[in-house]
């Protein structure tokens, strides 16, 4: 069988509940697209692979990625764009605040680019509480700040981008701080960032692994300050 020409990456943590209406959504919208969904089980304790056993088998562009132990959210998509056979290359979210049409909008904007190699496609967020929102706009002037660099809305998805970009990943983080890791490589090879507009609803099911309470929300911004800290001056690992 040939290669895709997108794969598309999913971590999925304890995310069994929504696995059938993210498959089913990726039916619809990516209906005669050339794409692979590499669902990477990021060490899910609930029923994960059992639902994914069930399911995969009735969606043939889809198959799945097992990491035993949960190392963090960048570990999963790490794991799952090692495995991608695409030559373009994306990530998005498990939990249906991203719409699976964003990824082949992004892909649209991508194509139709004067120089797409060099070119990354992510979101930008729209319908989220204020909170949120001075949150994000804070992030952005913190990696200014400690970066050098403009990167807007850090950690709206999707993000989709040659794959020539990840000769450049080389030691990404395996939490959070993935997101901007990969940003920060990309301004600094010189790539591109361009962004479409995306919604982003509430979680259809579960909660958030991150901002589940107002102490681990804050415990995750500090730990991304320190992480661009010391990103910035070329000490991260």
């Amino acid at each position: 069988m040939p290669d895709p020409k997108l794969s598309v990456v999913l971590p999925c943590y304890n995310e069994s509940a929504g696995l059938s209406d993210i498959l089913e959504r990726f039916l619809e919208a990516g209906r005669d697209r050339d794409f692979e969904l590499v669902l990477v089980d990021n060490g899910s304790t609930d029923d994960t692979p059992k639902v994914l056993a069930e399911l995969l088998p009735r969606y043939p562009f889809a198959r799945s990625v097992a990491i035993e132990r949960n190392r963090g959210y960048g570990d999963g998509i790490d794991t799952g764009l090692k495995q991608a056979r695409g030559e373009i290359v994306a990530w998005s979210h498990a939990d249906l605040q991203t719409d699976p049409a964003d990824v082949f909008r992004a892909w649209d904007v991508f194509a139709q680019a004067d120089d797409p190699s060099r070119l990354l496609v992510k979101g930008r967020r729209h319908g989220r509480r204020p909170g949120e929102w001075i949150i994000s706009r804070g992030m952005e002037v913190v990696a200014l700040l400690l970066l050098r660099r403009w990167i807007p809305e850090i950690n709206a998805q999707p993000k989709l981008f040659h794959r020539g970009l990840l000769e450049h990943v080389t030691n990404p983080p395996v939490d959070f701080n993935f997101d901007v890791y990969v940003l920060y490589r990309a301004k600094r090879c010189g790539w591109r960032i361009a962004s479409i507009d995306v919604a982003f609803p509430p979680r259809p099911h579960g909660q958030s692994h991150w901002a589940a309470t107002f102490r681990s929300r804050m415990r995750t911004i500090a730990r991304s300050m320190r992480y661009m800290f010391l990103l910035g001056l070329g000490l991260a690992r």
